[in-house]
């Protein structure tokens, strides 16, 4: 089931970016790309914080986590985590706005169709990103519902797991620094 709605929302993307055509689409992704690293390069200092307003609930040692978060040190990413999406998604509203703002420059005719290709491709690529992210998110939560959904959906553990690049790097940025600490 989770596989056919990550399905969909990819598909959705894919017309998103179509009717939205190349130049406001690009415009979009830009601000996803500087949304990532406006988190990349602040999350930590919001982390630090959120422990003291958010409890990290715990899951059982019987439960099922998702395959690749086995042996982790899962409180600190899991604050890294929040603390990045709060400052993704807080930074990607006010540039999508932004975007919004220049529309106008989607009229402009230049190239309807090869604008509404590409425009329909990164629309894809975007909305991708965004469900890879927000998966990242949700194998960090230490629900057991959640746990065995993503762990039952083929496309949710490919995202995660095989993205080129990101995967790695979400990992790395989110679990090496923890795991230099404890070691």
């Amino acid at each position: 089931m989770i596989s056919i709605i990550i399905l969909l929302v990819l598909i959705f993307g894919f017309f998103m970016g179509l009717k939205r055509g190349f130049i406001l689409q690009m415009m979009h992704l830009l601000g996803f790309v500087i949304s990532f690293i406006v988190a990349t390069l602040y999350f930590r200092k919001l982390a630090s914080h959120l422990s003291l307003w958010i409890p990290y609930p715990e899951l059982g040692d019987d439960k099922i986590w998702a395959v690749f978060l086995n042996s982790m040190p899962l409180e600190n990413a899991f604050y890294n985590a929040i603390a990045f999406a709060i400052i993704f998604f807080v930074t990607k509203i006010v540039l999508q706005i932004i975007a919004s703002m220049l529309d106008f420059l989607a009229n402009l005719p230049v190239l309807r169709h090869l604008n509404k290709l590409l425009g329909a491709i990164l629309g894809f690529v975007e909305v991708y990103f965004i469900i890879f992210i927000v998966l990242f998110i949700l194998a960090l939560l230490p629900v057991e519902t959640v746990q065995l959904k993503i762990q039952g959906s083929f496309v949710a553990k490919i995202i995660i797991e095989h993205t080129p690049f990101l995967s790695k790097a979400v990992e790395s940025l989110w679990f090496t620094e923890v795991l230099s600490k404890v070691i």
